[in-house]
Parts: structure tokens; C-alpha cells; sequence
């Protein structure tokens, strides 16, 4: 099913390449909060995230933001390390991705969604035609009754 397939994948954050998504237009990008930027149940980012958002966005002038369903970690509500942020976002709805858009000042042909969410990142942004990439890194371990029992509840609340 094409709504859920991704623009491209790539096992860890530091594999997606700058030039290519300055290369496709691609001027912001919502990043997904858990097993993403930071593993579950973290408060902060690594130094490796640190140094990939530093770089993309000095360098290649890409904004960035950061659109979780989860709750905020400890005292960082609306923003982490400098980057806006957005919890409890109600991913896939249209809502969560035009709102990090609106900050971002981009529109959907120049904005990339990375995550690890078929239901949430790869349907919500595919849906408004943006830039999806599948973060499919190998400490990531789906547990299919999880995530079949997560897309019953997320098309319940489309």
C-alpha cells in the first residue's frame, strides 16, 4: 500500500545525507521524539543527535522540529536542546503535521518526516504528500499484536 510506503529508509539517523534532502527541496524536516531522536524513555539526546541536528541545520539551513504522541520528558515541554518541540501531538492526524509545518514555515513538498511509525509518521506525512523517511534502526524490536493493536486505535481516532 503506497500510503505507507516511505520516500526512503535508513537504519540510523546519522545515514540520512544533507545534501540529498537539500538536494530534493526537502527546507524542514519533523522528527519523531521516541526510538528516534532519543531511545524510550530518554531525557536527553545523544551527543551523535546533537552533532546530525547541528549539521543539518547550520550547514544545510534545514529547520527542524521535534512531533511526538508521547509525553514530554522532565522539564522540557516546548522545547529540547534549542528545538521546538510538540508532545502528545495526536500523530497521524493532518492536524499534528500542518501545525509543525506552520512553525517550520514550510509546506508539504519541503518538509520530510523521520520516524519510526508506519501508523503515525510514514501515514500521517505520506497523506500530505511529504518527504517520509522510515527510521529502521536494529535495536528497534516491533512486537506485531502491539502494533496491530496501535493502527486499530490510531484509525479509531482519524
Amino acid at each position: 500500500m503506497p500510503i505507507f510506503k516511505p520516500s526512503q529508509i535508513a537504519h540510523s539517523i546519522q545515514e540520512i545525507d544533507g545534501d540529498a534532502l537539500q538536494g530534493a527541496g526537502i527546507k524542514g524536516i519533523i522528527l519523531d521524539w521516541t526510538n528516534t531522536v532519543a531511545l524510550k524513555n530518554a531525557e536527553s539526546i545523544s551527543d551523535s543527535m546533537k552533532a546530525w541536528l547541528k549539521n543539518v541545520q547550520s550547514r544545510y539551513g534545514i529547520k527542524v522540529i521535534i512531533v511526538s504522541n508521547s509525553k514530554p520528558p522532565m522539564h522540557n515541554h516546548g522545547q529540547i536542546n534549542e528545538i521546538p518541540a510538540l508532545f502528545e501531538a495526536g500523530k497521524p492526524k493532518k492536524k499534528a503535521f500542518l501545525t509543525a509545518m506552520n512553525m517550520l514555515g514550510t509546506r508539504s513538498n519541503e518538509t520530510a518526516v523521520i520516524g519510526n511509525g508506519i501508523f503515525t509518521d510514514l501515514w500521517g506525512g505520506n497523506r500530505l504528500g511529504m518527504h517520509t523517511i522510515f527510521l529502521s534502526s536494529s535495536w528497534m524490536k516491533p512486537r506485531f499484536i502491539g502494533v496491530v493493536k496501535r493502527l486499530f486505535v490510531k484509525v479509531l481516532r482519524v
